[in-house]
């Protein structure tokens, strides 16, 4: 599949999302609630954990690095999109992704490179 195959690809599949006439769109919730245990099987650390947490504002899944208990960073689901942010941008950069599993591997990659600097900075080694 070309590139343009992939963003058409992308498009229908957030045209899909965002037509929510008949309830059947992209459930920001169910999607988390899906997501949330392929992300502990396919990260699976003593390091972090996962966990689905909501404010007033909306529901997200916090990155949590359980030695310290800081949040590294949300993953929130939005108009069939799945979205990192952190509020700790010196570490770890934001990104979105409109396929789940590409997401977590993403996330995966992003985690494994980036907690290295946040570990040895923020506690000294």
């Amino acid at each position: 599949m070309g590139f343009d195959d992939e963003v058409d690809a992308a498009r229908e599949r957030l045209k899909a999302a965002i037509q929510q006439d008949d309830g059947d769109g992209f459930d920001d919730i169910e999607a988390l609630q899906k997501l949330l245990p392929e992300l502990k099987r396919k990260i699976q650390s003593r390091r972090l954990t996962f966990q689905l947490g909501a404010d007033e504002d909306e529901t997200a899944i916090e990155v949590v690095h359980t030695p310290t208990d800081d949040v590294l960073g949300f993953i929130y689901a939005e108009d069939g999109e799945y979205v990192f942010e952190s509020n700790l941008e010196d570490y770890f950069d934001d990104f979105v992704d409109d396929d789940a599993q590409s997401f977590v591997s993403r996330l995966y990659e992003t985690l494994r490179a980036d907690l290295p600097k946040y570990e040895v900075e923020q506690q000294g080694g």
